[in-house]
């Protein structure tokens, strides 16, 4: 009696370490199964950096919007040759064209041209504002060059007691039909008026100018290159 209930607790015994170890290990397996990293269609997408990375070699290889054939764009230059402070001086300047009135000429650099009213436009120092040439064009068709003279000397004796420019002061001036001009000095500043005619326009220039910067010779020399657009 004793040896079976010494064999049946054996039996019991063996029965539940059985048990138990398959317990373990389905839990085990039930773990490993968890900590597995799974292996779907979203983990195996490009990352983020690798997305951009082709997006920048697209980029790279899209030519730039604003790569444009630079020459082609350039305006017409020529050099101008002008006098300041007894120094002579040659510069590069570049065609600009008046927005309202239909001239063109060549602008050197350290000037602005902009308008100032309709049929007046001001071609400005950069250095100082104070020293300007204004621009007036008339077509010959539409007055005279008597007429545009008359109103010149009128505008000058009002500023004061004119002198008349000498043929060699207005040298830069080539081609043109008639010109005339005056200035009236004053202690450090001077006011020049001149009128001349070609390529079917009057233009009446006025400068403004002073002995620190001493542009009248750079502003002739550029409206002399005035001509129809």
């Amino acid at each position: 009696m004793q040896k079976k209930l010494v064999s049946i607790l054996a039996l019991l015994l063996t029965a539940v370490l059985v048990v138990g170890c398959n317990t373990s290990d389905k839990t085990g397996d039930s773990d490993a199964q968890q900590n597995e990293p799974s292996n779907t269609a979203a983990d195996q997408k490009p990352s983020g950096d690798d997305t951009a990375g082709e997006s920048n070699e697209e980029e790279e290889d899209t030519p730039a919007a604003n790569d444009t054939n630079t020459e082609d764009a350039k305006q017409p230059q020529q050099d101008v040759k002008y006098v300041q402070k007894g120094v002579d001086k040659t510069e590069k300047a570049t065609e600009s064209a008046s927005v309202d009135q239909s001239y063109k000429l060549q602008q050197l650099p350290g000037f602005t041209l902009t308008q100032e009213e309709p049929g007046k436009d001001m071609l400005v120092s950069n250095d100082d504002d104070e020293v300007f040439m204004r621009i007036e064009t008339i077509e010959a068709s539409q007055s005279s060059f008597e007429e545009v003279k008359t109103t010149m000397q009128d505008y000058m004796n009002a500023v004061g007691e004119t002198v008349a420019l000498t043929a060699e002061e207005l040298a830069a001036f080539k081609d043109v039909q008639n010109i005339e001009g005056y200035v009236v000095d004053f202690d450090t500043e001077k006011v020049i008026g001149v009128v001349f005619e070609k390529d079917g326009l009057i233009t009446k220039l006025t400068i403004h100018d002073n002995d620190e910067q001493d542009l009248t010779d750079a502003m002739l020399n550029m409206a002399a290159t005035i001509s129809k657009k």
